[in-house]
């Protein structure tokens, strides 16, 4: 820019400059050359004057003139020259535009350009009272004859102008240009640039703007969606038409592609291609295809799909599912109905039983209290693990939504080791509270009562005899804890990953002598989630367990 800037203005600079010598050479020579006809006419005038009054003898006592002075009668004939050429040989002169005009209004002047175009003949002439015409004529340099004499200086001082004009030039380029340059882009509608431009600085201020408001919301989406896929379960490939991988999630790095550099790549160097390498066959490429592969003693569904722009295929996603997890759900959906129809069956027919004794009879009436007794506690554990059941299902729904509030833990705690310390427990067991006062949390109430109920229960009811509990609750400025512990029988440090699985039991014989649906951790498991708190377990067998529920600070 800055350089075309440059060039220009020395280009007009030098333009401006040749014009006006050109055209001020011009106007010289023009207000010369009327001078010199002016000057002309009025020699004609006074000589013709002369003439009328003393006749030829007028000329005869004229000085040696610079003027050609030629004597025409009425039919175009030239009777006298003072040139000293034979008048005889001369033409006609009639026809001459001067002589001419002359004889129709008394005066004509006429300039004509000598062959070379050096010279330049000016005639005047005049009517004289005789009927003959008196005729001056003159030579004068030629503007072009002019210039060619005037060519040489004119050169020497348009190059001088062009040495002085170079740094002027430079100097205002630069007076021009460093304000553009010093425009900060990222701030363009500050002050300090021309004021011409301002609307365009506010413009692109706004443009800027604007980029920058896609530019982030495509950053964020480019987050999102590797959020999104990085997270992903199943694997996602994105391809070109060449098959070319232009994007692999973390799923499917692992399952197709042990290689990290595999991006720019073609799909038929990973891993294990050849067992899915049919959708990548010559075909109908416009349709989904998919197959079904047992790869690392999983089963996986392969499908390819095309991406088309404007009903044309540019690209394909290849996606990978894991079809092991719909069989361990299938598996864990069975075992779920298998558990549940034990755990009922096992009260039932306690229930069946005693109900059978009593209805014959058999039962003596000092007996039947206790059987009773024994029917309503059988049928009050039937009641709370069918309401412990549909608890855990309904905290499984993906559907479900909860509300959630500020809640002061240390005084819902404060209130459950009060209530605890007041019931009897079978076992002896003392409830102690270790709580920090005012420690907020944001969760739902009644899911946060049954995450400390649970943990308390399982620590009282699997705790030793004349056992301890632990209620502590502990925060900082960006978490707070809420941590159970016990003096208890402990848990196998195996056994840790799956004591949250519903109906899972490390001691079945001890879990169904103290009771117990089985589910407690379960519920307290996806009562953690659903209000986006973590829970981690530690124990030993023999010396107790902590469990340590971890919330964020709102």
């Amino acid at each position: 820019m800055a350089n075309k800037i440059f060039k220009s203005i020395l280009a007009v600079a030098m333009t401006v400059l040749v014009l006006t010598v050109i055209f001020t050479v011009d106007e010289m020579y023009q207000s010369f050359f009327n001078a010199q006809m002016e000057l002309l006419e009025a020699e004609t005038r006074v000589i013709a004057y002369g003439i009328d009054k003393d006749g030829l003898s007028f000329l005869d006592d004229l000085d040696e003139t610079d003027y050609r002075i030629t004597l025409i009668d009425a039919d175009g004939t030239v009777i006298y020259d003072n040139s000293g050429n034979d008048i005889s040989l001369m033409d006609n002169h009639y026809d001459r535009q001067e002589v001419r005009d002359a004889f129709e209004t008394g005066f004509g002047t006429s300039t004509r350009q000598s062959a070379t175009l050096t010279e330049k003949y000016v005639y005047t002439a005049s009517l004289l009272k005789n009927g003959d015409v008196v005729r001056l004529s003159n030579t004068y340099p030629s503007m072009y004859h002019v210039m060619s004499i005037l060519a040489q200086p004119m050169a020497i001082i348009i190059l001088l102008i062009f040495v002085i004009s170079f740094p002027l030039a430079y100097h205002l380029t630069s007076r021009i240009v460093d304000p553009l340059n010093q425009i900060d882009m990222d701030k363009p509608d500050e002050e300090g640039s021309y004021k011409e431009i301002r609307p365009l600085m506010k413009r692109l201020s706004q443009q800027q703007n604007m980029i920058n408001k896609d530019r982030e919301l495509l950053f964020q989406q480019r987050q999102e969606f590797e959020a999104i896929t990085g997270n992903m379960n199943e694997g996602m490939v994105l391809l070109s038409l060449e098959n070319v991988i232009i994007d692999i999630n973390k799923s499917a790095r692992s399952i197709i592609a042990n290689d990290e550099d595999v991006l720019g790549g073609y799909i038929s160097s990973c891993d294990n291609y050849e067992k899915f390498s049919e959708l990548f066959e010559e075909g109908d490429r416009t349709q989904i295809v998919s197959k079904r592969v047992r790869l690392n003693d999983r089963t996986y569904e392969f499908e390819l799909s095309p991406v088309k722009v404007e009903n044309l295929v540019s690209g394909y996603v290849l996606l990978i599912f894991d079809e092991s997890y719909k069989e361990a759900n299938e598996n864990m959906r069975k075992e779920f109905a298998s558990n549940v129809s034990h755990e009922l069956k096992t009260p039932l027919q306690s229930i069946l039983g005693y109900a059978e004794l009593l209805k014959s009879g058999l039962v003596k009436e000092e007996d039947r209290n206790e059987c009773y007794d024994k029917i309503y506690n059988e049928a009050q554990h039937m009641f709370t693990l069918v309401k412990d059941v549909i608890k855990v299902s309904h905290l499984e729904d993906e559907e479900t939504i909860i509300q959630k509030e500020n809640i002061d833990l240390s005084e819902l705690c404060g209130q459950i080791v009060s209530f605890l310390k007041e019931e009897k427990h079978e076992n002896n067991v003392k409830i102690h509270g270790d709580i920090e006062d005012h420690q907020i949390v944001y969760a739902n109430e009644e899911l946060l009562e049954s995450i400390i109920y649970n943990l308390c229960e399982n620590a009282i009811r699997y705790n030793k005899e004349n056992g301890d509990v632990y209620l502590r609750v502990r925060g900082d400025e960006k978490k707070v804890c809420l941590i159970v512990e016990d003096t208890g029988i402990g848990i196998a440090k195996k056994d840790h990953e799956r004591i949250f699985e519903r109906f899972y039991r490390v001691d079945k014989a001890r879990s169904r002598q103290v009771g117990g649906t089985g589910l407690g951790l379960s519920i307290v498991k996806h009562a953690c989630i659903l209000n986006n708190a973590s829970i981690e377990v530690d124990s030993k067998l023999g010396k107790g367990t902590r469990f340590t529920v971890t919330f964020e600070k709102p």
